[in-house]
């Protein structure tokens, strides 16, 4: 009995030892000071927040060519072009008037008159030769001697011609040009006054047709020249002489001149 008594002193000793060391390690969080008349209170609350954010991003982009190394040079060459190459070309329409020149076999039966002209023809790109063929109308007046032989003169001509356009500066305008043409003529003629190779004398004039002054016709060719001088907007001036002829047996040969200023259209 003494010892379960003392067992139990032990127990409850231990115990309130327990209980006053952990009263001890407690301390309040609110500390009150009182004194006479006055109730004091004071709460004390400390918070501290540290928020660090760190972002790093690092990006590389890489470009990689494999194969050849090609080199490109931009170059621009003037080169200066013939002159026939610089020229209006392709398929073109020209009108023309002027004088006219009977010669030779005509010359003594006529006297100088003037003449019409239309071109048709065909100036190929990049080629100075081309073809182009006529259509001329002449009308020469009759030597005073002869008058009385029949009507005025009439004469057609037409040729076919190859046409050599030469080169001749670069300039752009005004561009001034030189060409050849020659070819092939057909004529056509009434009242024209030609001088014979078999009458008494080996000179006489005759009409030709008779009296009536019926059209004849006649094969011969023609030969000449010309300059041209650019206009822009595709038109071209021009100026040019001819020679165009016929012979006909028992008479002498005849040679027309006609000189003809006109415009072509391209």
């Amino acid at each position: 009995m003494t010892r379960i008594a003392s067992k139990f002193g032990i127990a409850a000793a231990l115990t309130l030892i327990a209980v006053s060391t952990a009263a001890a390690q407690v301390r309040p969080t609110t500390t009150s000071t009182v004194s006479k008349g006055e109730v004091a209170k004071v709460d004390t609350v400390t918070v501290t927040r540290v928020d660090t954010v760190t972002v790093t991003q690092y990006r590389t982009d890489t470009l990689r060519l494999t194969g050849a190394t090609v080199t490109r040079w931009d170059t621009v060459t003037v080169t200066e072009m013939p002159g026939w190459l610089n020229r209006a070309n392709g398929m073109y329409f020209g009108l023309g008037a002027g004088a006219f020149y009977p010669s030779a076999g005509i010359g003594q039966g006529q006297i100088p008159g003037y003449a019409f002209q239309m071109n048709l023809g065909v100036d190929p790109a990049g080629s100075p030769l081309g073809f182009r063929v006529t259509a001329n109308l002449a009308r020469p007046d009759e030597a005073q001697p002869y008058s009385n032989l029949g009507p005025r003169p009439t004469i057609w001509n037409f040729t076919g011609d190859l046409k050599l356009r030469l080169p001749f500066g670069t300039s752009r305008f005004p561009q001034i040009g030189f060409y050849g043409v020659g070819g092939l003529a057909y004529i056509r003629m009434q009242g024209v006054r030609e001088q014979s190779t078999e009458g008494p004398t080996g000179s006489d004039v005759v009409i030709n047709g008779g009296p009536g002054g019926a059209y004849t016709d006649h094969f011969g060719y023609n030969i000449g020249g010309g300059g041209t001088v650019n206009l822009g907007h595709k038109k071209e001036l021009f100026l040019e002489a001819r020679v165009i002829n016929w012979n006909k047996k028992g008479y002498e040969g005849a040679h027309q001149f006609p000189l003809i200023l006109g415009i072509n259209w391209y």
